[in-house]
């Protein structure tokens, strides 16, 4: 059992520092894998012990200076517009999961015949709700490079220039800089 002071006295060996958190995590992942290549060691049982009970406050004290992380079943509109570009992402591709796992769910209402209706329990439409908030705020996040052009534009002003074939060298340059503007 890890107590309160423990993790306060290693945050502050750490200097409260996330990254020297993660790097310290990183580091007892790797002392952790070598260990594990060597069960045959005498003191591999203490070793490995020591080596987890280590990690786990470390994790813990990660835990303490990031604060609570709330589970993605129970996020809020609110919740969604405070994420960035990756946490959408990620959270999109776990209640895709959620979703794929509820949608046979014994809350699912049953046909005459007793069978599953699939997609009809309350957490499947819930996962569905939650999907819909995540998607549209991806979308309003999603990184554009300005120098991004879309194929379809790149094919049309191909097509517009096979179809004009008379035109000299410069006009070509001038109706792709003509495009470039409007874009």
């Amino acid at each position: 059992m890890i107590n309160m002071t423990e993790i306060v006295a290693k945050s502050t060996e750490l200097n409260n520092d996330l990254i020297e958190v993660n790097k310290e995590i990183k580091r007892l992942a790797s002392i952790k894998c070598r260990l594990k290549k060597m069960p045959g060691r005498k003191d591999y049982n203490e070793e490995m012990t020591k080596v987890l009970q280590e990690e786990q406050l470390i994790k813990s004290v990660r835990d303490y200076l990031q604060g609570p992380k709330k589970n993605i079943n129970t996020v809020t509109q609110e919740d969604v517009d405070a994420m960035d570009y990756d946490e959408v992402c990620k959270a999109i591709r776990s209640i895709q999961s959620k979703k794929t796992h509820t949608k046979w769910a014994e809350d699912c209402k049953k046909d005459k015949d007793g069978n599953f209706i699939p997609g009809s329990g309350d957490s499947y439409k819930e996962a569905c709700r939650i999907e819909a908030m995540l998607v549209a705020h991806r979308d309003k996040l999603k990184p554009v490079s300005e120098g991004a052009v879309r194929k379809t534009d790149l094919y049309a002003m191909l097509e517009t220039l096979a179809l004009a074939s008379d035109l000299d060298t410069a006009t070509c340059i001038e109706r792709i800089r003509e495009f470039i503007e409007e874009a």
